[in-house]
């Protein structure tokens, strides 16, 4: 039996377990559906705070802060959208931007949370967060993953690559790149990067467009995991370096990766180490020194908690998580790691997709490069693709996606890919800790 065999029926075997449990679920317009003050008064306000503003010490304070949340406001779906926007059952992988005074947001949508040749992906825009329309519809009979949207030098750049149409595999293979020019049109552009090369994060900071990504034998069963994990740069969204070699910063089972940076400008990162390498599963706190952003310092042994889909953020020179996180007393890493890497990741793997899910917020704590949770929230089931656009000096504004919320028993994380997932909008503000305790 090759891997993709054992690994597929694993799957199946798992699939065929829980798809009678999944059940009916109430239609997301059933909530309290109201957009969160905040989103109507920035666009009104036609504010676009550049972020470097942010991230210096004359903005520091001592002042304690305190993460405080809105409702969520369900985007998708929503009786807002324009009618020529065609939403399927599973609705995620969002992204979110500011351009022009107006809200963009991509998401995926298709059958099910896996590859299918139904699936798409769509750009939306909104002047007001309430009524939404459709900039791009994009569908190639076959799946599509990871949309990112980023404005650089005055264009709106959209990303997203084409995989394969099994169910059961990752097959990604070219990012495909198109731009809004000044004119307000969409362009498509030249493929960036190399084949099978996955983005993850893309952020301006410090004057620069930094990059996090990653190619390789992903989810691979059997041998040692031999996933390149890179950090690059670019000017223009087009051209990516380093280029060669020099722009992997780690060899193993490392895939997606959250970063950010510090007031001194030094660079912190989160990683999901799904495969598995000589440091364990779960995830890495990293760190590199501002004169040497391309030499990170990885742990020799993982966290054994794995923060999937992982995005960061900075307030205040405090730096923030929103990542997917396990439910249970199982951590994803906990397997017995004297065993061969194939068993740890059979028992790994089935035992994640297997468990309950949500999304939750976390704080870096620096000193001693360690995760530390804050915070849970909205999500359960299939939930935590997480997207964040600052909106000022104190407020985020959050993408995320996830099973019906009004749920109350605990859904697997597999159920819920199968099951019908939307896509909501949350604030968080950071107010002194002695207002919130107050309210």
């Amino acid at each position: 039996m090759n891997d993709n065999f054992i690994k597929t029926n694993l799957i199946i075997f798992s699939i065929a377990l829980f798809f009678s449990s999944c059940g009916s679920v109430k239609d997301f317009n059933s909530y309290d559906n109201q957009v969160p003050e905040t989103i109507g008064q920035y666009l009104n306000e036609g504010k676009h705070f550049d972020e470097d503003i942010f991230l210096n010490e004359a903005t520091k304070t001592s002042t304690h802060f305190c993460p405080k949340l809105s409702e969520p406001y369900w985007v998708i779906p929503s009786e807002g959208l324009a009618s020529d926007i065609n939403i399927q059952k599973s609705n995620n992988n969002v992204s979110i931007t500011i351009h022009h005074q107006k809200i963009y947001l991509a998401f995926r949508t298709g059958p099910t949370h896996f590859a299918s040749r139904k699936t798409g992906v769509y750009v939306i825009s909104s002047e007001d967060g309430k009524r939404w329309q459709k900039e791009l519809s994009l569908f190639f009979g076959k799946d599509v993953r990871e949309p990112f949207l980023i404005p650089i030098n005055g264009e709106l750049h959209f990303y997203f690559f084409t995989a394969g149409v099994k169910m059961t595999a990752f097959e990604p293979q070219s990012i495909s790149h198109y731009v809004l020019n000044e004119d307000e049109k969409w362009e498509e552009m030249e493929n960036v990067l190399g084949k099978g090369e996955v983005h993850w994060s893309m952020k301006k900071r410090n004057g620069k467009i930094y990059m996090t990504s990653y190619e390789g034998a992903h989810y691979q069963l059997k041998g040692p995991s031999n996933v390149s994990f890179y950090f690059k740069q670019t000017t223009n969204g087009t051209d990516f370096f380093p280029k060669e070699d020099s722009a992997s910063v780690y060899l193993g089972g490392v895939s997606e990766c959250a970063f950010e940076f510090d007031y001194e400008g030094n660079l912190w990162a989160v990683t999901r180490l799904e495969d598995g390498d000589e440091t364990g599963f779960g995830s890495h706190v990293v760190f590199a020194d501002k004169d040497s952003l391309f030499e990170w310092e990885f742990p020799k042994t993982a966290d054994i908690r794995c923060f999937m889909s992982p995005k960061m953020f900075n307030h205040n020179d405090e730096l923030y998580l929103v990542a997917r996180k396990q439910l249970g007393k199982k951590p994803f890493g906990k397997t017995n790691r004297n065993k061969s890497l194939k068993k740890q990741r059979i028992r790994n793997w089935v035992g994640y997709s297997l468990s309950a899910k949500t999304t939750a917020l976390y704080k870096i704590n620096k000193a001693e490069r360690k995760v530390e949770w804050l915070m849970d929230l909205p999500g359960v089931g299939d939930t935590a693709f997480p997207s964040i656009q600052r909106l000022d000096e104190n407020r985020f504004l959050i993408a995320n996606y996830s099973s019906p919320v009004n749920r109350r028993k605990r859904r697997s994380w597999l159920s819920g890919q199968l099951g019908k997932t939307g896509i909501y909008l949350q604030v968080i503000e950071f107010v002194t800790c002695n207002q919130e305790k107050s309210k």
